[in-house]
């Protein structure tokens, strides 16, 4: 899998090319309330594999009650991603 093909796409961009949608998402945000990243399970060539695209983060994406909307997430942009055997943070 060539994770820099989706760097510079959105989080909805890569989505659509794993066969994903925004149930498969799960948040991170470190410090709590910080949203940082997602990890979705990426289907492609038949294997599922989790994979962790991390996201600039600015200000719009701070929630204290950690709940963020589906359209905020998925129009930001990738700027590194992680594939299996590889620490985010």
């Amino acid at each position: 899998m060539d994770k820099n093909k989706w760097i510079g796409l959105t989080v909805g961009e890569v989505l659509e090319q794993c066969n994903c949608d925004e149930r498969s998402l799960d948040h991170i945000d470190e410090p709590p309330g910080k949203l940082r990243a997602v990890k979705v399970i990426c289907e492609t060539n038949g294997q599922k594999d989790p994979v962790v695209l991390e996201f600039e983060y600015d200000s719009s994406l701070f929630s204290a009650e950690r709940n963020w909307s589906f359209d905020l997430v998925k129009k930001q942009k990738v700027v590194k991603v992680y594939l299996p055997g590889e620490s985010f943070l």
